[in-house]
């Protein structure tokens, strides 16, 4: 993997932190219907995971 497939994952990760703050904090604001903040949560998580998964990635193409 070159220094352009790292730099766009390390993109990728940057997004996925910024998209699960913004969920987190509209659920945060608990303005929104149980089923809404279910799925939000759901995404939220989805993210996280994702994030983490990339991260592994990153640091095992780096060593």
């Amino acid at each position: 993997m070159d220094r352009t497939d790292l730099l766009l994952l390390e993109s990728a990760v940057t997004a996925m932190e910024e998209a699960a703050s913004a969920v987190a904090r509209e659920v945060e604001r608990d303005r929104l219907d149980e089923t809404t903040l279910a799925r939000l949560s759901t995404v939220e998580a989805e993210l996280n995971r994702s994030r983490i998964s990339l991260e592994k990635i990153i640091r095992d193409e780096t060593v």
